[in-house]
């Protein structure tokens, strides 16, 4: 294009729309990543104000429709495996005791919780990753719950609270389960509570099932597979709906025997991001001919999937773990409005989501964790040093939690120049004053900018956000960076 113009959007939050909900899924078929591969340039839909090379990363949430993504296919990485013990029983749980204590603002540790195991339905299972205790957000590290191996129960994945074994409630998208369940057919039970709809994703056996939603109301039984061998299959199921909409709640499985979970690789990945790292609008198709979304497409819960995400797609290409801790229109120093009560730190201590009401005791502990904030802060302009100021003092508390793990930090895919380089400035001079003090585990490198085409035509995501296809290139460019300092490899 000529000239590559700017823009900075302006985030109205609406919740989403209901429906019903589907009572079968099917198991078959990998899912496909649509569109065309994002790039570029940058420009503000009508109604939105314009700020040199940028845009922020948000939009307009609403209830209007959804669109659908075509395309390249989807990898998930590791191999089924199957493990522990055979159970009688079709429903698995979660045990475990909330610990109480410490201080739920500033510094002050609290008291470590330790959970066991315990039996619903003939399948016992574990978590005890939940503490009240410690720090939230800010300086001071808080005492977790103490993990204890499965003995026969799914395997959670990312923030839950599982203080009720029959009721494991979570709400961060990418949060769920996996497990090992024998049968030809396989269905959950779940809840949602405090929005209208959450999707879900469900993976049989290393494949993409049909994707799900359950509304708000009756507890929902939901059937993930059918017409499967009658044998062993890895189950997983994951939350793909943004966690600052509404509680999810898992009531056990209703159909097929838990017979524990595959092991776990010891490789997890904690992402802490805004609206790109949460998948807004990804599954979206929104085009920009002379810079104007035409037609426009807005926030759904239908139309924005966590689970083909940049960060998600990468994880388990390389058999990891996901824990995305994200918010839309949020920032490291403020959000896209200037409002610097809107931060990720404010919400990192969270067990679910942007419910400040149970603490996360950060175990197990992360391997690497992926920061890409930046593009909020940037929505009126650049922020100057209080934007390394408030990095250098959420890396703290990170390593406070993770002494031993890399340390990413990112930006991209919605900004330009000149805001592109001066955040990219801004977070080498945050590692460059880690390294001095002898910290070697921080890097940083750019997820690169949307190609929108020479005139905007070539479609994005939903309100300029990058679509899968994008999230497809993102990546690839952080699976080299995670191949590169762990020496993960695809297995």
């Amino acid at each position: 294009m000529s000239k590559l113009v700017a823009l900075a959007l302006v985030i109205l939050w609406v919740a989403c729309g209901s429906g019903g909900a589907p009572s079968s899924l099917g198991s078959g078929g990998n899912s496909v990543i649509g569109g065309s591969t994002q790039m570029g340039g940058t420009n503000g839909p009508g109604g939105t104000s314009s700020v040199g090379g940028l845009s922020t990363s948000g939009g307009n949430h609403a209830t209007g429709g959804s669109a659908t993504s075509g395309g390249s296919s989807r990898v998930t990485g590791g191999t089924p495996t199957t493990g522990g013990n055979n159970t009688t029983g079709g429903t698995s749980s979660v045990a475990g005791t909330l610990a109480a204590g410490g201080n739920k603002g500033g510094g002050g540790a609290g008291s470590s919780g330790t959970s066991a195991p315990s039996t619903v339905g003939g399948s016992s299972s574990v978590a005890g990753t939940l503490a009240t205790g410690g720090s939230k957000g800010g300086g001071g590290a808080g005492s977790g719950g103490t993990t204890v191996l499965s003995t026969g129960g799914p395997r959670w994945v990312g923030r839950v609270d599982a203080t009720d074994p029959n009721a494991v409630r979570f709400a961060w998208q990418g949060a769920g389960l996996v497990a090992t369940v024998n049968g030809a057919s396989i269905a959950v039970k779940l809840r949602t509570e405090g929005t209208s709809t959450v999707y879900f994703q469900p993976v049989i056996d290393g494949k993409m099932a049909t994707r799900f939603k359950v509304d708000s109301g009756a507890d929902q039984t939901v059937t993930l597979a059918s017409g499967l061998a009658a044998a062993d299959h890895v189950v997983e199921l994951y939350r793909d709906t943004e966690g600052m909409y509404g509680l999810s709640t898992f009531l056990g499985f209703t159909s097929g025997t838990v017979k524990g979970a595959p092991a776990a690789s010891g490789r997890l990945i904690e992402v802490v991001g805004d609206s790109i790292s949460a998948g807004y609008g990804d599954l979206g198709s929104e085009p920009h001919p002379n810079w104007v979304a035409n037609p426009a497409c807005h926030w759904t819960a239908d139309n924005s999937t966590w689970y083909q995400t940049y960060a998600a797609v990468a994880g388990h290409a390389l058999n990891a773990e996901v824990s995305t801790i994200a918010r839309s229109g949020w920032g490291m120093y403020r959000d896209s409005t200037g409002d610097t009560s809107g931060v990720l730190s404010s919400v990192y201590a969270n067990a679910l989501g942007t419910d400040n009401t149970a603490v996360w005791g950060f175990v197990p502990k992360a391997s690497v964790v992926v920061i890409n904030l930046g593009t909020n802060d940037w929505g009126t302009g650049d922020p100057g040093t209080p934007y390394e100021t408030a990095y250098k003092s959420f890396i703290t508390t990170i390593r406070s939690h993770y002494p031993d793990a890399w340390i990413f930090l990112t930006i991209g895919s919605m900004l330009s120049d000149p805001a592109l380089s001066q955040v990219k400035t801004r977070l080498a001079n945050v590692v460059a004053a880690f390294t001095a003090t002898g910290d070697q585990k921080l890097a940083t490198f750019d997820l690169g900018t949307q190609n929108m085409g020479a005139d905007g035509s070539v479609p994005t995501g939903c309100d300029w956000h990058p679509n899968v296809a994008d999230h497809l290139r993102m990546a690839g460019i952080l699976q080299l960076q995670l191949s590169a300092k762990l020496g993960w490899q695809v297995p």
